[in-house]
């Protein structure tokens, strides 16, 4: 009898299902928000190898379940009047890699934005047309600004825009959320 790669699949969720473990629940956006849940599963030492399900789908962080393998991993939902979930933490880069998950209101699409630095960030700005990452670079890295900016324009499928810089970004109208309290996983 030949398998098809389908029917292995079905087979195998269930066992994925009952064996992976809810980290945190997020409902991304603003008024109108969809739901997306990190899970772990498949834990060797201090590491799990993490996904994301949404609308039924269940996929790995980053691609594939190798590049998905992560410790000292921070997944937080936060923000006021918008919703986002943040992730941090030491998957296959020689950086810490983490992404952010932003809901755009006009489309309705969850958004990503991914960044690699030497230290987590430490703030948040959304803004309805724009996600903002602030990374502190403690005198590591690249440049000698104190912060690492990085900006993606909602509805933008452009890689983020990386911006060195010794001040904050102005907070006009944004939502600013100071980071570094969300548990670690």
């Amino acid at each position: 009898m030949k398998s098809s790669p389908f029917l292995l699949f079905c087979l195998f969720l269930p066992a994925f299902t009952a064996a992976a473990e809810l980290v945190t629940t997020c409902d991304i956006g603003g008024k109108i928000s969809s739901r997306v849940d990190a899970i772990r599963d498949s834990r060797i030492a201090d590491t799990y190898v993490y996904y994301l399900r949404q609308n039924g789908s269940v996929r790995p962080f980053f691609g594939d379940k190798d590049s998905s393998r992560g410790s000292s991993v921070q997944i937080a939902c936060v923000g006021r009047k918008t919703r986002a979930l943040v992730v941090t933490g030491e998957f296959t880069a020689n950086f810490l890699q983490g992404f952010v998950l932003t809901r755009n209101p006009k489309s309705g699409v969850v958004e990503r934005l991914d960044f690699a630095e030497k230290s987590r960030p430490a703030w948040l700005y959304l803004t309805p047309s724009e996600t903002t990452i602030v990374v502190p670079t403690h005198g590591y890295g690249e440049t000698n600004k104190k912060f690492i900016v990085y900006r993606h324009f909602v509805g933008s499928s452009a890689e983020p825009l990386v911006v060195p810089m010794d001040e904050l970004p102005r907070q006009a109208g944004a939502d600013v959320i100071k980071l570094g309290g969300h548990q670690s996983r």
